[in-house]
């Protein structure tokens, strides 16, 4: 406090901490008060949008008279007029008739008239331009019913039509693969017996060579004996062993003979089975040749000339393929048809 004395001696003289405020300065109005403005609910928006919204004037009510009761007042008025018609001729064709006949046939013409004249005012002309209107209608309500129920009745048709080829291709696809199964163990059961045939033919055939190997053996073991016979000073008939070796030279001819038949059935043999293995192997690439095709191209069209009729999407497929193409050794040929890209420089 020692070091501000005078702003402390002259606080009771200084205004702003004093009630006596200089006769110049004038107060400012106290500002007006801010009211937060009120949140407008859903409900309250979709009132006011509606109320915004132009008046639609309702559509006058038609008295639009039903077409039974129309007709029941046709049929009176026709039934009145007849009868009219019918007064007639009987006053114009009777003229002995008495007052009380003449009367009661007037009588009937005026009740007749009465029904004609509340009947032509019941049906004016706007109930009848109402009734045409609405005959109109039914008529063309009972053609457009006729005409879906015919339209249900060809869809009806149709898909049993469809129902039955759908069947029909079923049963031809269970019948080709029936037959393919059959055709499968009929040629397993045929390869089945061309091996036990083989394996019995290579029997026999071993057979051959080994009775031709015995035979030879004997033609050895008779040559032995009779060297030893002339070793020993024995007499050896020379007939004796040119029947033997006539014999056995028969023999051995005879063998040689059914060997030579066994081989070549054994090569007949062979044949057919490589052939067969030959064909079901043709049989398996084709028809996974047919797999991929289908599912990389979705049908039997060939993919380089059907585009479905759309160009650009055929366009962009083709520049795609092409850039597959290799001319190297194990490459397979270009489809016939197919343009040949322009060679990179």
């Amino acid at each position: 406090m020692s070091q501000y004395p005078s702003f402390f001696n002259n606080l009771q003289r200084n205004f702003t901490f004093q009630n006596n405020v200089p006769s110049r300065f004038i107060l400012p109005p106290p500002p007006p008060p801010v009211t937060p403005p009120t949140s407008e609910t859903d409900d309250e928006f979709i009132k006011k949008f509606n109320e915004s919204l132009p008046q639609v004037k309702p559509k006058p009510k038609i008295n639009r008279n039903k077409i039974w009761k129309m007709k029941v007042d046709v049929i009176r008025l026709l039934g009145a007029l007849h009868d009219i018609k019918l007064q007639e001729e009987t006053l114009s064709s009777n003229y002995a008739l008495s007052d009380e006949e003449w009367q009661s046939a007037l009588q009937n013409i005026n009740i007749n008239k009465k029904v004609l004249k509340d009947t032509i005012i019941k049906i004016s002309k706007s109930g009848l331009d109402i009734s045409r209107k609405l005959i109109t209608k039914r008529r063309a309500k009972r053609l457009r019913l006729k005409r879906i129920r015919e339209e249900r009745k060809q869809e009806r048709d149709e898909r049993i039509r469809q129902n039955k080829e759908n069947s029909r291709k079923i049963d031809e696809n269970l019948q080709k693969i029936k037959d393919d199964i059959e055709k499968a163990k009929q040629e397993e059961e045929a390869k089945f017996q061309a091996d036990i045939v083989l394996k019995e033919v290579l029997r026999k055939k071993h057979d051959a060579k080994k009775s031709i190997a015995k035979l030879e053996a004997l033609v050895k073991l008779r040559k032995a004996r009779e060297n030893t016979a002339k070793g020993k000073g024995q007499p050896v008939s020379e007939i004796e062993s040119n029947a033997f070796h006539d014999n056995i030279e028969r023999l051995k001819s005879l063998w040689m003979h059914k060997l030579s038949e066994y081989e070549k059935e054994e090569s007949e043999l062979r044949r057919t089975l490589e052939k067969q293995n030959v064909d079901n192997e043709t049989e398996v690439q084709a028809s996974n040749i047919v797999k991929w095709r289908k599912a990389l191209f979705g049908g039997q069209s060939n993919p380089q000339f059907d585009f479905n009729g759309d160009l650009e999407r055929f366009i962009s497929v083709r520049a795609e393929w092409d850039q597959y193409i290799d001319d190297g050794p194990e490459s397979s040929p270009i489809p016939v048809g197919w343009v040949y890209p322009d060679k990179k420089s």
